[in-house]
């Protein structure tokens, strides 16, 4: 809990230095705050989730507003405020790092607050504006509700720490020992990420091995399957690819998670549609974004110093949209 509670004081902080500084330097402290979002994986993770609320936000359509000194926000969600406060910091970063202290953008934004003079309306602008972005990732901080921070979390203690005990467990019931990964994932986002998960609820495309607050507005639809590179190869993972969209569909949800329990040796390539900067690849099917999160479940037969070259098994899109292709 201590690194969200950091996060949080850090975010009023950066909120604190944008809203306080005179008009004339606003724009480099703003540039500053946007660097720094972009080098925390606990809100990359955050901003990547809540663009896919509403994936066509209208950002023209604010800007056009905000010149007619008219503050209008084109979304229907919090995460949709959220995310068009961003874009509006992004936009006067940009506007910094092309123009310096001859940029316009600060001006233009503390103009369209009716104030007479710029640092007052700048003021009222971040008040507005601004601050929207920093309550919402303040909040998603607080409650430890990123589920990519969680499981960027999962695949590093599972590597460093538990794969030998894991794998020794499948091996007990190889048949059933997808279920020994799925377990101890679910344990994990219940006692560290705070996500209370249901195991194999029912739902109109079968049972997915890890739905998260079902009854809630919050599902979290997230899927393990095991890959070997054998009979548990690419069209193994292509027929979970295709399920837990299917289960995202179902529950109305447009972001789903597949974790993958390397298994085979060999490291697995994944394809994605745009990294964002988040850490794991993601790759977009009928309005539901996936995320593939690799784990590297098999444990070292000697140190990586001495291991040889590995080819590693690559993985497109067409393998995992077509499983009749892999």
């Amino acid at each position: 809990m201590r690194h969200q509670q950091d996060l949080q004081v850090a975010l009023r902080e950066r909120l604190r230095r944008i809203l306080t500084q005179d008009y004339s330097v606003a724009g480099h402290e703003v540039r500053l705050v946007v660097d720094w979002v972009k080098k925390q994986p606990a809100l990359r993770a955050a901003l990547a989730e809540a663009e896919q609320v509403e994936p066509d936000l209208d950002f023209d359509s604010l800007m056009s507003g905000l010149n007619n000194r008219d503050l209008s926000w084109p979304s229907r969600t919090e995460e949709g405020r959220a995310v068009l406060s961003w874009r509006l910091m992004e936009f006067v970063a940009d506007d910094d790092v092309k123009h310096g202290s001859n940029g316009r953008a600060v001006i233009s934004m503390a103009l369209s607050t009716g104030e007479r003079h710029f640092s007052d309306g700048w003021r009222k602008f971040v008040e507005v504006a601004l601050s929207p972005f920093f309550d919402y990732l303040s909040e998603r901080v607080g409650a430890e509700s990123s589920v990519l921070y969680a499981l960027e979390r999962y695949v590093r203690r599972v590597e460093w720490f538990d794969r030998e005990e894991l794998y020794e467990r499948f091996q007990g019931d190889t048949r059933n020992g997808e279920e020994v990964y799925n377990l101890d994932l679910q344990r994990f986002l219940y006692l560290e990420g705070n996500y209370v998960t249901h195991a194999k609820p029912r739902s109109a495309s079968g049972e997915a091995d890890i739905i998260g607050e079902v009854d809630s507005d919050d599902a979290l639809i997230c899927d393990g399957k095991i890959f070997d590179a054998g009979s548990r190869g690419k069209g193994y993972l292509a027929k979970g690819y295709n399920q837990i969209v299917q289960y995202a569909q179902d529950y109305q949800k447009n972001v789903a998670y597949l974790v993958v329990f390397n298994i085979s040796g060999r490291p697995l390539q994944f394809p994605t549609d745009e990294s964002k900067g988040v850490s794991f690849p993601y790759v977009d099917m009928s309005g539901v974004r996936v995320y593939l999160v690799g784990v590297r479940a098999l444990p070292p037969k000697t140190t990586a110093s001495k291991l040889g070259k590995a080819t590693p098994v690559v993985v497109t899109t067409e393998d995992l949209i077509n499983p009749d292709a892999s």
